[in-house]
C-alpha cells in the first residue's frame, strides 16, 4: 500500500461520509439554521460561544434562540455548558468547510 493509495482511500471515505451521512444531517436544517452551523464551523470543531456565533451572524444572541433550540432538537448540536454550543458529530465543521469550498454558502 502506498501513500497515494492511502490518500485515495481517505478521499473516498470522506466523499462517502459527506454524501450520505453529513449531507443527510445538513438537509434537516433550515437555511437560517445552516447559517448558524456555518458560524459555528469557524471554531474548527471546538465548542462555540453562543455570543460569538451571534456576533459572526451580526445578530443579537436572543434572536438566535429558536435556531439554536431547533438544532439541538434535531440532534445536530448540543450545549455542553451554559452559553456554549458544539457539534454532536466530530468532523461536522470540516464537512461544512468542504461544502463551502465546493459550493459556496448557499
Amino acid at each position: 500500500m502506498t501513500l497515494q493509495d492511502a490518500q485515495a482511500a481517505e478521499r473516498l471515505g470522506l466523499d462517502q461520509l459527506d454524501s450520505m451521512f453529513f449531507q443527510a444531517r445538513r438537509d434537516r436544517a433550515t437555511p437560517a439554521e445552516r447559517d448558524y452551523l456555518i458560524a459555528m464551523a469557524a471554531d474548527r470543531g471546538q465548542p462555540s460561544s453562543s455570543a460569538t456565533v451571534a456576533e459572526r451572524l451580526d445578530r443579537h444572541p436572543s434572536s438566535l434562540g429558536p435556531a439554536r433550540a431547533n438544532l439541538i432538537a434535531k440532534g445536530l448540536v448540543y450545549s455542553p455548558e451554559r452559553g456554549v454550543i458544539a457539534f454532536t458529530v466530530p468532523g461536522s465543521s470540516q464537512f461544512i468547510d468542504r461544502r463551502l469550498e465546493a459550493d459556496g454558502p448557499a
